[in-house]
């Protein structure tokens, strides 16, 4: 079997055997980890196999398109799959130690199954209405694990998340028959040769912006994105950490994948538009978490600021701000699922995440208290940790541009969310109160910061190796450039089906 099937497969089965296997068991949690396991090791080795560019191509059951689906893997989507492999893992190992079996929802460990074969379906599909039920296996998940364990308050900040991208998604919809009307086609590779001399077209730059209203959507892209910052908090802590890392990723890389390898590279107005909607997004996300006084809240903001660096490096669109992107997403998958989870260990220490009722843990616990600074110092941007050389490469490419009011935004940005960070490690750590307990007694903050420690030592590789990202990254951007490339590989599997018989 081609192995471009797997990162779907491989959890799609697993969630039905999680649903089948109903009651929650150690040997039922071990199951997940260790399928979680194997999607990570999968994602690698083809991580390794597409390091050096290339695609693996696979249409679905043997049809050429447009008749079938086609799914395709190439470096950047190989990446994406890794990334959803360890926080899908972390997190799930996280979770196990947080709440005892007894205490475990029987659908919280499929739903996260179902959530990530959602994702990974983005990833390496090839065919925008494939896309679509991509996005609606992950949002169904996604709507069901916002409401799963909520209780009464919690669940009415679901219907914001729940409302608006049921919008979404009937603008997806009517968008993929609009542009199925102009071009006969939906297959990535055919839309790309189909409209590589349209970018003059007014239907198909309307058709673009509808597209870009839901992608940005997904992404929490300004003015988009009031859904996120009130729901996210609502979640269990792994699951929250899962979100922050990947959903709004999933947005990034589809505005990435279409803006680089489907639609047509010159479409100026599109590319400039991003880059002012990521401006306002990384400074209204900043102040949005500057204002909030609780752990969760401040990080639920903070997942929109940096989702504006990601946009600006796309909008900016040259190879080096596109490489840029790349590397920003690796670096803060990581950073902001740990983040989380640092939360979450705070949370278990003093009974609660908000500031006003936190503190003695740099005396208590100095390990969680290092790890936290270490990736808030990377968040915000400080040398040599990883999210400073996306930020450095995203200001380059603005000052070669000459975009200084985009990157004095971006510095702007950064100085305010190292002020946001401080103001949860003075009230958590340094600050010392002796009406404030700390829990320290409680077993399972131990392993959990464990957990945590991988992440961050992840986190640090990813800073003190940044050649070897950084190399991956401009790898990953070239390849997704290289529409003539994919166009051929593609075309070349179908003349492969040719030569058997359609449908053989």
């Amino acid at each position: 079997m081609n192995v471009v099937i797997f990162p779907v497969l491989v959890p799609l089965l697993t969630a039905v055997v999680l649903i089948l296997w109903r009651q929650p068991s150690g040997g039922r949690r071990l199951s997940a980890a260790a399928s979680a396991a194997a999607q990570l090791g999968i994602a690698l080795a083809l991580v390794t196999q597409l390091a050096h560019g290339g695609w693996r191509i696979l249409p679905v059951g043997n049809w050429a398109p447009p008749f079938g689906i086609v799914l395709s893997i190439d470096l950047l989507a190989a990446l994406m799959l890794a990334l959803s492999g360890l926080t899908s893992l972390a997190c799930l190992v996280y979770g196990f130690f947080e709440l005892p079996v007894r205490l475990e929802h029987p659908l919280r460990l499929p739903l996260v199954q179902f959530l990530v074969t959602g994702i990974n379906l983005a990833f390496v599909t090839g065919d925008l209405f494939n896309l679509f039920v991509a996005f609606e296996v992950m949002l169904i998940s996604s709507y069901a694990l916002l409401t799963l364990e909520a209780d009464n308050w919690d669940i009415k900040q679901a219907f914001p998340y729940i409302a608006v991208n049921l919008v979404g998604s009937a603008l997806f919809l009517c968008a993929a028959g609009l542009i199925y009307a102009l071009t006969g086609t939906l297959n990535y590779a055919h839309l790309a040769a189909v409209t590589a001399t349209q970018s003059s077209d007014p239907r198909l730059l309307a058709v673009l912006l509808l597209l870009l209203v839901v992608f940005a959507l997904k992404a929490g892209v300004f003015p988009l994105y009031h859904w996120l910052p009130n729901s996210y908090p609502t979640l269990p802590i792994p699951v929250a950490a899962l979100y922050a890392g990947m959903l709004t990723k999933v947005g990034i890389y589809v505005l990435f994948r279409m803006l680089t390898t489907v639609f047509p590279h010159d479409l100026d107005f599109i590319h400039r538009l991003l880059a002012w909607l990521a401006a306002l997004t990384m400074l209204l996300g900043v102040l949005g978490a500057i204002s909030r006084n609780f752990i969760r809240g401040i990080l639920s903001f903070h997942i929109l600021s940096q989702v504006g660096f990601m946009v600006l490096a796309i909008g900016l669109f040259t190879p080096i701000s596109l490489a840029a992107a790349v590397l920003y997403i690796i670096h803060h998958i990581v950073v902001k699922s740990s983040l989380f989870l640092v939360g979450g260990i705070v949370t278990v220490l003093n009974r609660t995440d908000d500031l006003d009722h936190t503190g003695n843990l740099w005396r208590k616990t100095p390990w969680v208290g290092l790890l936290f600074l270490a990736q808030a110092m990377s968040l915000s941007g400080l040398p040599p940790l990883s999210g400073f050389w996306g930020k450095y490469l995203i200001v380059v490419a603005g000052l070669e541009l000459e975009d200084y009011f985009l990157v004095g935004i971006s510095l702007v940005a950064s100085v305010l969310t190292l002020f946001s960070m401080l103001k949860i490690w003075l009230a958590v750590f340094w600050r010392e109160d002796e009406k404030v307990l700390v829990n320290d007694r409680d077993p399972r903050w131990h392993p959990m910061t464990a957990v945590v420690t991988v992440l961050t030592v992840i986190s640090l590789g990813l800073g003190i190796g940044v050649e070897g990202v950084l190399r991956l990254a401009h790898q990953a951007a070239a390849t997704a450039l290289d529409q003539a490339g994919y166009i051929e590989a593609v075309q070349q599997t179908v003349q492969e089906i040719g030569a058997k018989g359609i449908g053989g």
